[in-house]
């Protein structure tokens, strides 16, 4: 698009048409936009059409000379809300500007250029247009592109949480940050789901993930925590500004919210739990990088030596 906008520029200048205008009488106005080979309209400062070449009146799919002494937002309230940007930016004693509209399934791009009189007062804007449907439909296809490698990467297959390597590429750009804060990280690790496994299957096993990946978002929902699948069974759940009370809150009622599905375990109606370690990281007395999963680990094995269902916190 930033090519498509300097050949433009380049266009207008290589065929002066600003300096023709600046000094053309207006009743060749009309003959004279009429050969240049880029849709082209002239408005005054009301956005009444003084003139308009027919490549500019086939975007609206009507003819040349009936859009003189239109007002731009009787055919096209598209760019007249263009246009009225374009005009607050001119009264800031600004005279170009870019802007993008689509219309009737076409993308384009519009330089609007005021010319002014001897006392600086706007006399006329000129509005040219290129068509750049091709272009932004293949950049639409490049960020879609781009969206599915950031998936691939990114999110976790089976759940379509963040993954492993998203929580690392948190945890990057966390030290990177030269503002303090605190952060607590939240391992929620299932219960025996070795054994589940082999008890339900792997099939029923990945059901449950699915279905407690769910449940864990929608406990964080209404908050700003992020959350992310580490491993077949553990979820990772990160968020800041939380006091030790509050965070510890937050992991019951992450745990309660497993047992609330009632997952079956066995056949001794007992059903799947998980137990929650919580690491408490504060940047402000401690600035350099903490190996953060070394951390989790420490503090899940503390809440398993508790039995299942249970939950410990760990400091900095």
């Amino acid at each position: 698009m930033e090519h498509e906008s300097i050949n433009l520029k380049d266009n207008l200048e290589q065929i002066k048409v600003f300096e023709y205008l600046e000094s053309i009488d207006k009743l060749h106005l009309v003959s004279f936009i009429s050969q240049i080979p880029l849709p082209i309209a002239i408005f005054d400062d009301t956005s009444r059409c003084l003139g308009a070449n027919q490549k500019f009146a086939d975007i609206y799919e009507s003819d040349a000379l009936y859009l003189i002494d239109k007002l731009l937002s009787t055919f096209s309230t598209v760019v007249y809300a263009r246009f009225q940007e374009a005009l607050d930016y001119f009264h800031q004693n600004q005279n170009y500007l870019e802007q993008e509209f689509y219309v009737k399934g076409r993308f384009y791009l519009a330089y609007f250029k005021a010319i002014r009189n001897a006392d600086n007062a706007i006399e006329m804007i000129v509005v040219v247009c290129s068509d750049v449907t091709r272009l932004k439909r293949r950049e639409n296809v490049l960020l879609q592109n781009n969206k599915k490698l950031h998936d691939h990467l990114y999110l976790d297959l089976l759940t379509g949480l963040q993954n492993a390597l998203a929580f690392d590429h948190y945890l990057n750009k966390l030290w990177q940050n030269p503002a303090k804060t605190d952060v607590s990280f939240l391992k929620i690790d299932l219960d025996n789901f070795k054994l589940f496994n082999q008890i339900n299957s792997y099939t029923v096993g990945d059901e449950a993930l699915v279905q407690l990946g769910a449940v864990l978002n929608e406990v964080i929902r209404q908050t700003e925590a992020q959350l992310f699948r580490l491993n077949s069974a553990s979820f990772i759940v990160v968020i800041e500004h939380l006091t030790d009370w509050a965070v510890m809150t937050l992991g019951e009622r992450l745990k309660f919210a497993i047992t609330d599905e009632k997952i079956l375990f066995d056949k001794n109606n007992q059903y799947l739990t998980a137990s929650v370690g919580i690491f408490h990281f504060s940047q402000a007395s401690d600035d350099h990088e903490v190996d953060v999963l070394e951390k989790l680990e420490i503090a899940i094995r503390q809440a398993k030596k508790n039995g299942a269902n249970s939950l410990f916190l760990l400091k900095s």
